[in-house]
């Protein structure tokens, strides 16, 4: 971390938390007196995050209100371990949304009554919380349908709208490589993309970041905004009375990347990871629909979209490339998602001139969707 706060990537560290499951155990038992009886560790791009089942038979008088369905115990990477201002501010947004009808994990307050501690791993000082599990299951595990493309594009609308509403001083100076503001700093970076005309489709995209993206940002609707979501961080469960295939947008998890910084960024960000799922760009427009029926859409900003999400396309091949160069061990970081990420990135910069067949015009796509629904 730099003085001014930032946070930059240093070569050959390895920012995860390194502990074993007797160690998660162990940091349960003395931190919320929770014998486990099943621990599963679940995904994690930098973080470690393992589901808790607690054992029925060993009383514990620390949680007074037990979570039904289990715990998510949360070690966070070194890096924004050391920003306690941002995880505080993570902690609060999601009481926030709890209390505004948002589905998402409930912080657990520890021995100290806190709602997370510093704890010493392997070396290093990762914070350590814990979050009542929500049941559920994840976008990326179930049919996908344009209902729920749609309901997507609603539900993080929605998500902003609420987010106008919640501030916090510890996102106001936040800097982290993730944030799509940050893309102009991938230039240190991309020498991990070997390939010649990878190499040469990133840079078009990075330096047309800079020149038709940044001078405009003052001009963009700012708020604080969840950053990430995915198809790993969305919640959907079936709808009432519906068919095995007929799902709902139940909630979000993962509120890592929380930041103050733009609303048509979060939509960018959204729209790119359905994208990529679905290998079609058509299926931003469905997105879009949901979006822009819940929450205004200025032109400009629209017009910004194909360049943002081409954006958030090279950071996530990128930062992606590099984190796996640094850290072979990380399984999140799959060499498939790499290459649909190319090949959808190669789709979005081919040119249309008949707008018809344009599967970028994501308006005509929207339009077409709300005519027909």
């Amino acid at each position: 971390m730099k003085e001014d706060g930032s946070q930059v990537l240093e070569p050959a560290t390895v920012y995860r938390p390194v502990i074993d499951h007797d160690g998660v155990k162990l940091l349960a038992e003395r931190l919320y007196g929770i014998s486990v009886l099943e621990l599963i560790e679940l995904n994690g791009y930098d973080d470690k995050n393992y589901k808790i089942i607690e054992d029925p038979n060993v009383k514990n008088p620390l949680i007074t209100h037990h979570s039904p369905h289990g715990y998510v115990l949360k070690i966070m990477n070194s890096m924004d371990s050391q920003n306690l201002d941002v995880v505080e501010a993570q902690n609060e947004i999601m009481n926030f949304l709890i209390t505004r009808s948002v589905t998402c994990p409930k912080p657990v307050r520890n021995i100290f009554g806190h709602l997370h501690s510093v704890e010493s791993i392997s070396g290093k000082n990762h914070v350590v919380r814990l979050l009542e599990y929500v049941p559920g299951e994840l976008l990326k595990d179930v049919p996908l349908s344009e209902s729920v493309f749609y309901q997507l594009g609603e539900f993080v609308a929605n998500l902003d709208n609420k987010l106008q509403n919640f501030n916090h001083s510890g996102l106001v100076s936040r800097e982290h490589i993730w944030m799509l503001s940050k893309v102009p700093e991938l230039d240190k970076y991309k020498y991990v993309i070997k390939d010649a005309d990878k190499l040469d489709l990133a840079e078009e995209v990075i330096e047309e970041f800079k020149y038709a993206i940044v001078p405009r940002l003052e001009e963009l609707e700012k708020g604080v905004i969840h950053g990430d979501v995915n198809e790993m961080n969305v919640l959907v469960d079936l709808k009432p009375g519906g068919s095995k295939s007929d799902y709902r947008i139940a909630g979000i998890i993962d509120f890592g990347d929380i930041q103050y910084s733009y609303y048509v960024f979060e939509l960018a960000i959204t729209m790119t990871y359905v994208m990529l799922i679905t290998g079609d760009p058509r299926t931003g427009g469905l997105v879009l629909a949901g979006y822009t029926v819940t929450r205004r859409l200025p032109d400009e900003e629209y017009r910004l979209l194909k360049t943002l999400i081409s954006s958030r396309l090279v950071q996530s091949l990128i930062i992606g490339a590099y984190t796996k160069e640094q850290d072979p061990n990380n399984t999140y970081v799959t060499s498939t998602e790499r290459a649909k990420g190319w090949e959808l990135l190669q789709k979005l910069r081919k040119s249309k001139p008949d707008p018809d067949d344009d599967p970028t015009n994501w308006k005509a796509i929207a339009n077409e969707f709300l005519t027909r629904s």
